[in-house]
């Protein structure tokens, strides 16, 4: 393929999956962070997400793949999009055998189509530059038949996301830069962290790329040959009587292995558009708190907080009067069967807090 992707080219597939267990204990595998709300005002991220999409392409080219344990509320919150463009993982694989399963689905509609992969759990301020954004990079995914993603511009030295070096500038469309990305870092040490901030050529890796779905076949071909092997074996049984039995039977065996790791590591032709569109990954507390009012003290709220000599904290308690006396820097996070009490520079480590309640059993996670 090599051509100008028209709007009839591009294909969103949106990956709702994640769990999102630093927002433990509001997220649970039962209450993945996409289809919840964390502004009060009842719109989940997913369907932020769908609307965002529904600027760049038709309703009816966006696609949504989560896991079938909870596809009664994703046809709730996608019914917007049709039944049809729903798909569903028996198991959860990672994000390579999730992105070929849906692309199985929009190769079969549009075998020229150009998709944009993203996840479904992140906010993006400034959805008409995002979709200018999106728009350039489905065109010049189709003409140079390659992967462009989306950078970040980091604010700090986060060692939760991972990296991409910026190379020299390849092309200019519609006064949108594109340049060739030189280095993937996947989640690096701090130290690492604050040489690539200090360098300024590097962006945080949104997780959000563009493709066309012939090549995401042609090179999981190459790089991942097993799972392009266990897909077609889906792809052939798609539309018959016996396609769950074989997703089913097929999705048991296939390889866990993200997108980054099999393919975007590897490939040697990536490039990378930095957007600034007041992105944020709704990651942790104090990251979903950016969005929340905030008192004279700093302390970000989302319910009913009243303090005294208490700065700097994140509250979520829509439900309960939360009081608090001298305290600093502190997430306090109420929901019916859980509280959390955490430090704030300590937010990333909920993530492990939850994996210990797992393997304690003492709580649903």
């Amino acid at each position: 393929m090599s051509k100008q992707a028209g709007k009839d080219d591009i294909f969103a597939l949106i990956m709702s999956g994640g769990q999102g267990t630093r927002l433990w204990p509001l997220t649970t595998s039962r209450r993945p962070k996409a289809f919840l709300s964390f502004d009060g005002s009842g719109i989940s991220l997913l369907q932020r997400t769908i609307s965002r999409l529904s600027i760049l392409t038709d309703l009816k080219n966006i696609f949504v793949v989560a896991g079938r344990d909870h596809e009664g509320e994703l046809l709730r919150q996608a019914r917007n999009i049709p039944n049809e463009n729903v798909v569903l993982e028996p198991t959860g694989r990672s994000t390579l055998p999730c992105i070929g399963l849906a692309g199985l689905h929009i190769r079969r509609r549009n075998p020229d189509g150009v998709m944009v992969v993203l996840p479904g759990e992140q906010l993006v301020g400034e959805e008409e530059k995002f979709a200018s954004i999106a728009r350039v990079a489905a065109d010049v995914a189709g003409e140079r038949n390659c992967i462009v993603t989306l950078g970040i511009k980091p604010t700090n030295p986060a060692t939760r996301f991972g990296y991409i070096g910026l190379g020299d500038e390849v092309t200019r469309k519609d006064g949108i830069s594109v340049f060739r990305a030189v280095e993937f870092t996947e989640k690096p040490d701090g130290q690492k962290a604050r040489e690539f901030i200090s360098s300024g050529r590097y962006m945080w890796n949104s997780g959000i790329f563009v493709l066309p779905v012939s090549l995401l076949f042609e090179m999981t071909s190459k790089l991942a040959p097993d799972i392009h092997d266990a897909l077609l074996a889906i792809d052939a049984a798609i539309g018959t009587p016996d396609e769950k039995e074989t997703v089913e039977r097929v999705y048991q065996n296939i390889r866990s292995i993200s997108i980054d790791y099999a393919i975007m590591e590897k490939a040697e032709d990536v490039l990378v558009i930095p957007a600034d569109i007041s992105w944020n990954d709704m990651g942790t507390w104090p990251e979903v708190a950016e969005v929340w009012e905030k008192d004279e003290h700093s302390n970000a709220r989302l319910g009913r907080h009243v303090g005294i000599d208490s700065d700097g904290c994140v509250i979520y308690s829509p439900d309960k009067l939360v009081a608090t006396v001298g305290i600093k820097d502190l997430i306090i996070v109420e929901t019916d069967n859980a509280l959390l009490v955490c430090a704030k520079d300590r937010a990333n480590e909920v993530k492990s807090l939850v994996q210990k309640l797992a393997k304690e059993g003492q709580q649903e996670v």
